[in-house]
């Protein structure tokens, strides 16, 4: 009988925001929020704009620091909590296990769609040939136009821009990944393209959490949900 492999442990935590330009005002988001997600499991996270979905997958990034709580990542085979854990430290989980998928590109000038896609195979030792293939085939499994590959994106539409995100984040799946509304500006058919990378990403052994505000995706993606509401600050 196979043993299953924690990738995310959290363990109590909370978050609350203070708007010091506003005297101090604290905005409690949720409280006491703990759960473990597994390797190869697709959890999705539930409820209306607003609740802290989106919060909770910063916080799981370490762009956010709970306001108590422990948040431990699967890391090289040990459990590393990322709350305090150094910067660098940080810096080196999301280089090797943890990736995150925005809706939003941080467009680089002038360098080429076909470049940013297949940097994180070069990062990995992958040969460039072998890189350029793999990125090649990704972008065109986006169905975005190869004349588009040797430009930079800073020019595309929101939804050719998603698509070089997506190919970048997907070309090598890292361990874990987080997603934030990765389909919100994409047509039917590049959504059900996403739902097949996903799907893939799992059978190779990453681990989702994600945020997915179509029901259709959401359905064929999830292998269980999180409740947000069940942690609703008061």
């Amino acid at each position: 009988m196979s043993t299953m492999t924690t990738m995310i442990n959290v363990d109590g935590i909370s978050k609350a925001f203070t708007l010091h330009n506003q005297g101090g005002v604290r905005l409690p988001v949720f409280t006491d929020v703990s759960f473990k997600v597994e390797a190869g499991e697709a959890l999705v996270l539930a409820g209306p704009s607003g609740i802290g979905k989106s919060s909770l997958l910063r916080l799981l990034y370490g762009n956010y620091r709970p306001t108590a709580g422990r948040i431990e990542i699967n890391h090289s085979g040990r459990l590393l909590d990322i709350v305090s854990a150094t910067p660098r430290r940080v810096l080196e989980v999301r280089r090797r296990t943890l990736g995150f998928v925005s809706q939003f590109l941080r467009v680089i000038p002038r360098v080429s769609t076909i470049d940013i896609v297949r940097d994180p195979l070069l990062a990995r030792g992958v040969d460039g040939a072998t890189a350029t293939k793999r990125a090649s085939d990704i972008l065109a499994r986006l169905n975005l136009p190869e004349r588009l590959w040797q430009l930079a994106p800073a020019t595309f539409s929101g939804g050719e821009q998603q698509r070089v995100n997506i190919a970048r984040s997907f070309v090598e799946p890292a361990p874990i990944l987080l997603i934030d509304e990765p389909t919100a500006s994409l047509d039917t058919a590049n959504r059900d393209v996403v739902v097949e990378l996903i799907a893939e990403a799992r059978k190779q052994g990453s681990t989702i959490v994600g945020i997915f505000h179509d029901d259709a995706v959401r359905a064929r993606v999830a292998t269980r949900h999180l409740a947000m509401s069940d942690f609703k600050s008061s």
